[in-house]
């Protein structure tokens, strides 16, 4: 797994998630955060998009580590898995859970076009 993959998750633009098309005339977008693998296949936040709908909720930290999206467990799951989850339409509310110090803690997400 590439470590430095890094926008998937944060662009509103024109590739393949999974098994569907995504195109910018769809309005399928995402949460403006940028994840780095660990060994173990874990999704670490690495940064946050300025601005971007992570950014503005305030509450994820670079450092905090997927792991579930709307109840779904996501933890060390494959990108094109995790993408489905990630990836909506402009406007649409994502719940994100995360691992930080040992605590969960979970984030609504509002998804919009972001540019990574």
């Amino acid at each position: 797994m590439n470590p430095d993959f890094a926008s998937i998750f944060s662009c509103c633009d024109s590739r393949r998630t999974g098994e569907r098309e995504v195109t910018a005339e769809s309005r399928i977008c995402g949460v403006g955060i940028n994840f780095r693998a660990d060994k173990t296949g874990a999704l670490y936040v690495s940064s946050l998009v300025e601005n971007g709908p992570a950014d503005k909720t305030g509450k994820v930290r670079p450092g905090d580590v997927l792991y579930e999206v709307d109840g779904t467990v996501v933890y060390r799951s494959g990108l094109s898995q995790i993408s489905k989850h990630l990836l909506g339409g402009d406007g649409t509310i994502v719940m994100v859970g995360f691992l930080r110090e040992g605590k969960k803690v979970s984030v609504e997400i509002v998804r919009k076009p972001v540019q990574a």
